[in-house]
């Protein structure tokens, strides 16, 4: 019995030595990978309580998907165009004049903030001489303006103009106090939106008519002038 004990041991020696050698030549030869691909991570889930949904939100999801299926079904939708007797002044002013007036004034924007002119009142920089260069050089009917931009006193008619009327040495922006030049925008407004009103409209246009019937005297008894100054559409005044 002894001796077969002895054997056992020197069996099971044998076999957690032999173990033992491949584990280690295993470690050795193993070599981690420079990147393991994210669907071999198993990466940890935050389990977070789902807060309720409030009606409010309800009704704002809701009226958010309302609002992409009617911007779709416009998009969709074939632009019928108007005859020439129903086109309007707004639409001759949206398609016509925004599409080069808009993008003049953000760049004059821009320019105003590097310049500072917003917050300094002696400035060099001049926001309508930058909105003029800018509409005259981008003039669709003109494309070779774009090639060749002109500086707006390099332009020739602005030169004519120049020895004409001469610029005086300082501009109003910098000799008026800012608020005098607050109550003179204030009055400018005010004066727009009282001119917009019917009463106001039909009153001006009253006058008017009456001054062209004082210089043309021949309107009593020509019918074609008289239907030529019927209506404020061709009215024109001298």
């Amino acid at each position: 019995m002894a001796g077969k004990s002895t054997t056992d041991r020197k069996g099971k020696s044998k076999d957690t030595k032999t173990l033992s050698n491949e584990l280690t030549d295993n470690l050795a030869a193993f070599t981690l990978p420079e990147s393991l691909p994210c669907s071999e991570v198993s990466f940890p889930v935050l389990i977070t309580k789902v807060a309720k949904a409030s009606w409010q939100d309800i009704l704002e999801e809701s009226n958010q998907h309302f609002r992409e299926i009617e911007e779709f079904t416009e998009r969709k939708k074939e632009a019928v165009p108007k005859p020439p007797f129903l086109k309007t002044e707004c639409d001759y002013i949206t398609n016509e004049v925004f599409v080069q007036l808009i993008p003049a004034l953000e760049e004059t924007l821009n320019k105003a903030k590097i310049w500072e002119a917003l917050s300094v009142q002696k400035c060099f920089f001049n926001g309508i001489d930058h909105i003029v260069q800018v509409l005259w050089n981008n003039n669709p009917r003109y494309p070779g303006r774009k090639e060749r931009p002109l500086h707006l006193f390099n332009m020739p008619w602005v030169r004519k103009d120049l020895l004409k009327s001469p610029r005086p040495y300082y501009p109003k922006s910098w000799l008026w106090p800012e608020n005098y030049a607050a109550t003179l925008i204030q009055k400018t407004i005010r004066q727009y939106f009282v001119q917009r009103e019917e009463e106001v409209q039909e009153m001006r246009e009253f006058w008017k008519k009456l001054d062209v019937e004082r210089k043309v005297p021949d309107i009593d008894t020509n019918p074609f002038l008289a239907k030529k100054f019927a209506s404020a559409s061709n009215f024109r005044k001298n």
